[in-house]
């Protein structure tokens, strides 16, 4: 992995990234004047969901001046196939026409071998804050759609 933001970034990286701000039990906010710290006290990014996932992935929030939003996370992911779906990809909720329904959610591991099932990190709302459970691919299927970081490896 290069040690560079914005850089190549390993799957195993970016989950130990995500629970980094798990363990810390980072609180919830879309304010980016509550940036915290990532890992490495590197770089400081907004703690939502997109924040969380823009940390995980180490992308550089000074070179665009902010952590992406959620509508932008595809300028930096393409969307791959449900079977493709692997560690340190995300589940991506686009709800254009209501900006305020989008979401984001980590992969952090399949949770069954049928694949049917999996564990996920996310930063979820002030209610629960950072967070990781399974989530069923059938129940989420219609609403999210998985995407895979461009400098993932």
């Amino acid at each position: 992995m290069s040690s560079a933001y914005g850089g190549r970034i390993s799957r195993n990286q970016t989950i130990v990234r995500a629970a980094d701000w798990l363990r810390r039990d980072i609180p919830y906010s879309q304010s980016n004047s509550d940036a915290r710290w990532d890992l490495n006290r590197g770089r400081r990014y907004r703690p939502d969901c997109s924040g969380m996932v823009s940390m995980a992935w180490a992308l550089d929030p000074t070179g665009i001046g902010r952590a992406l939003v959620t509508w932008e996370l595809p300028t930096v992911s393409s969307r791959i196939g449900w079977r493709d779906l692997s560690r340190g990809d995300i589940l991506l909720r686009l709800v254009p026409g209501n900006r305020a329904l989008e979401h984001v959610q980590l992969v952090q591991a399949w949770a069954n071998p049928a694949h049917t099932r999996v564990w996920i990190i996310e930063q979820s709302g002030t209610a629960t804050d950072m967070r990781r459970r399974v989530v069923t691919i059938s129940a989420i299927r219609a609403a999210y759609a998985p995407y895979r970081y461009n400098r993932i490896s």
